[in-house]
């Protein structure tokens, strides 16, 4: 893997595209509704090691990334909401990451606490042998940085931000370079 940045753009290629297309009226669904202040699905110990895999996927350096858009609360929402069918894959997911901690590590070890290059060797083997897993976490950290902050995730509008998106209330002509 050449760096983390390629790895998150590389992420956001395909299997998103994908994720997006077949969940989409569910996910405008959940737009229609209020965020959750608190977590509804994800356990602590949950939410922090979602937390340090989305922080992995999309990470922290001079910009922004998914522990500071709050991606772990677009998650948990997914989770509850047009996600629930992926429960039982996060739930077993998690399990098997926490097995394979405690074999290497031992107990008492997560993977919030495991050193960076460990979390990134860990993730790297994930999406190799459990790709299920992998591929939701991947893709909604990329959804939930720059999903509509009421939502839950892009906190602070960092993740449009980051992209140049302008939140607008209504647009006008010209709407871009191409119209000048």
């Amino acid at each position: 893997m050449s760096s983390r940045r390629q790895f998150a753009r590389a992420a956001g290629r395909g299997i998103v595209a994908g994720w997006l297309a077949t969940r989409w009226n569910e996910i405008e669904s959940l737009l229609a509704q209020p965020p959750a202040a608190s977590f509804q699905f994800l356990q602590p110990a949950d939410a922090a090691d979602l937390e340090a895999m989305a922080a992995q996927i999309i990470p922290s350096d001079e910009t922004p990334g998914a522990r500071e858009a709050g991606v772990i609360h677009f998650i948990d929402r997914a989770l509850t909401t047009f996600g629930r069918e992926d429960q039982v894959v996060v739930r077993q997911g998690l399990n098997r990451v926490r097995a394979r901690i405690a074999k290497r590590w031992g107990s008492g070890v997560s993977f919030a606490t495991l050193r960076s290059r460990e979390q990134v060797a860990l993730l790297e083997r994930l999406e190799k042998d459990d790709p299920e897993f992998f591929d939701f976490i991947r893709g909604a950290t990329i959804v939930g940085m720059f999903a509509n902050p009421s939502r839950g995730g892009n906190r602070g509008k960092v993740g449009w931000r980051l992209i140049g998106f302008q939140d607008r209330f209504f647009w006008r002509p010209p709407f871009g370079d191409y119209d000048r």
